[in-house]
């Protein structure tokens, strides 16, 4: 009987173990790295503009284009980018990095970083945006 009860609570402790190393998209450590399949990166980005205080803060992987565009002023920006899997129009998140030198227009690339909120004035409206703070980007075959 005794050691009945010496099992027992071995077994809630090996559970709670377990638990404890699941998906680390359920992880509350904002430290981890978060891998963001190719498949499921457009309704990543989607979801990460529909609810932003989920993700900001925590840093994630992902595999997409690099996609140029143009503020108002002529300056160039990059976002990571994908489409949906069903087809149609993609969409992006603005990348914050200084040096896309080896970087061509719609190269595939892997990128890390930090969603971060920032603010812009545009047209004389100051506005808040969604950023991927890189800290690593490299290209991809």
């Amino acid at each position: 009987m005794k050691r009945k009860l010496m099992i027992f609570p071995l077994l809630i402790c090996g559970a709670m173990l377990l638990n404890g190393c699941g998906n680390p998209e359920n992880s509350n450590s904002e430290s981890e790295m978060i891998y963001v399949k190719s498949v499921s990166l457009y309704d990543t980005i989607v979801d990460i503009y529909a609810d932003p205080d989920a993700y900001i803060g925590k840093s994630y992987h992902m595999v997409g284009t690099l996609y140029p565009s143009e503020e108002d002023n002529g300056d160039k920006f990059y976002s990571i980018y994908a489409k949906p899997q069903s087809g149609g129009e993609g969409t992006g998140l603005e990348l914050d990095w200084n040096d896309y030198n080896g970087f061509s227009d719609y190269d595939k690339v892997a990128v890390e970083g930090t969603i971060e909120k920032q603010k812009r004035v545009q047209h004389g409206v100051r506005n808040d945006y969604l950023v991927l703070k890189v800290s690593m980007l490299e290209k991809r075959d």
